[in-house]
């Protein structure tokens, strides 16, 4: 991993045991994209009322040398997001797919539709 990267806790205290994830995650982004400049993760926790069932969201840019590529800005209705492990994979999932597409449009290997006959 030789470009920058920045992790921040919001609303909750930092967990070096997430941290670790993350940086596992951010240097699988790595083979998908070889011009990654700079990586931010936002992690937060989005309500503070409840003892349990707090949701957390993790936001993820990710600049290449001609785009920003971001995932995670909209909050999940769902109790999926309980758990800000499974917020950390989905929003990386999400980036991986879109890095990979750019990529592929980047190279050419999206097909251009031609008109109707």
């Amino acid at each position: 991993m030789n470009f920058p990267v920045s992790i921040t806790f919001h609303g909750m205290d930092a967990s070096d045991a997430l941290r670790t994830q993350i940086d596992a995650r951010i240097q699988r982004l790595g083979r998908f994209a070889a011009d990654i400049l700079a990586c931010d993760i936002v992690v937060s926790a989005s309500e503070r009322r409840h003892h349990q069932g707090n949701r957390y969201n993790v936001h993820a840019r990710v600049r290449l040398r001609d785009r920003d590529i971001e995932a995670g800005r909209a909050r999940q209705p769902d109790a999926s997001h309980e758990d800000p492990y499974v917020a950390m994979a989905r929003t990386f999932d999400i980036l991986r797919r879109r890095i990979e597409e750019h990529v592929r449009r980047r190279r050419g290997d999206v097909k251009a539709h031609t008109a109707g006959k």
